[in-house]
């Protein structure tokens, strides 16, 4: 019972008016004994009286306005009175352990949410995957290197004749063992990768697939293309649904540097893309219009690991930026409203 609750609970008016009923039987004994137990019932606590003596007293005014109507009959009005009351307060409670289920359900749908976002379900059967705000390095069965770069995931297999990389999603750094008779690959929906022995970056996602080389070179065979385009050491390809873009010149060690230190290095690149690389580190979903933002170009070295920063860093540098978020991991990117 609440402190600031002045009647009596809706249950204890409900029994009052079943010994009400009860003790106006038309059998003398039963009418006995209801009077014993009512007079039982009623000394339990101080709620059970005022209980008893409120319905009393309500009894006492439907016979009068009754004129003549029995004991019975105001007795059983009110029982449906409490009854109903009953009822409301019931409703109530439904009510509440509705409301209160669906606030337990978005509490332990949150967990589950947000672990999502960081895995969707296609990830949780990845060979290698690692989570936002992770670097993990993993040494494949034919001996080559990959490190996988915040929320990644990739499938790995190998035979007699080649070597797949499937990048389901994210950031990877690979350094293939060199073998002379099994070619490897990298491989998106967007295009593959071939290699023999050399090390480069690829990152894929909604923005598309890049490829930036530190070392030797690859052959990229788009998805629809129908030659592939051989990209040499210190150059980058940007592939997405419109096609592979132009071969473009990239400082490759910069862009080394970058992977080392945990740093997202970019020189003249749309802010989407940016943003993108930054989303894979950030703890919760990171929000943009990629078309409305499209035309901002960004030259920046970003910490990934502090991705607060880094799109403080942003904002300082475009103040056309509005940056909005809720509890530090709902973020939203978008321009400042027109003045």
């Amino acid at each position: 019972m609440r402190p600031w609750d002045a009647s009596p609970p809706a249950d204890l008016a409900e029994e009052a008016a079943v010994w009400m009923v009860q003790l106006d039987s038309d059998d003398p004994a039963e009418r006995a004994a209801a009077q014993q137990g009512f007079a039982a019932w009623r000394a339990q606590s101080p709620r059970h009286a005022e209980a008893a003596e409120r319905l009393e007293s309500f009894i006492g005014r439907v016979k009068q306005v009754g004129a003549g109507a029995g004991d019975a009959r105001a007795a059983r009005a009110a029982l449906d009175a409490a009854q109903q009351g009953v009822r409301r307060t019931r409703q109530r409670w439904a009510v509440g352990r509705a409301a209160g289920a669906l606030v337990l359900a978005a509490l332990l749908a949150l967990p589950t949410w947000l672990a999502l976002h960081q895995h969707p379900p296609a990830h949780l059967w990845a060979d290698v995957r690692s989570s936002s705000g992770q670097w993990q390095r993993q040494t494949l069965s034919d001996g080559s290197q990959v490190t996988l770069s915040g929320v990644t995931a990739i499938q790995w297999r190998a035979d007699e004749r080649e070597r797949v990389v499937e990048l389901l999603r994210g950031s990877l750094l690979v350094e293939v063992a060199k073998d002379a008779t099994r070619p490897f690959y990298v491989q998106t929906p967007l295009g593959r990768i071939r290699a023999l022995g050399t090390r480069f970056a690829v990152t894929y996602g909604d923005g598309g697939m890049t490829l930036e080389m530190l070392e030797s070179r690859v052959a990229v065979q788009g998805a629809d293309a129908a030659q592939p385009v051989v990209v040499a050491a210190g150059q980058r390809l940007h592939v997405d649904a419109r096609g592979m873009g132009a071969v473009e010149a990239v400082d490759a060690a910069s862009v080394e540097q970058g992977w080392q230190s945990h740093q997202l290095v970019v020189d003249d690149r749309p802010l989407p893309e940016v943003l993108d690389r930054l989303a894979a580190h950030h703890a919760g979903p990171l929000y943009f219009d990629r078309a409305a933002l499209a035309g901002i170009r960004v030259s920046a070295v970003l910490p990934l690991d502090d991705t607060a920063q880094a799109l403080r860093l942003l904002q300082q540098n475009f103040p056309q930026l509005r940056l909005r978020s809720v509890a530090s991991r709902w973020v939203w990117v978008g321009l400042q409203p027109a003045p």
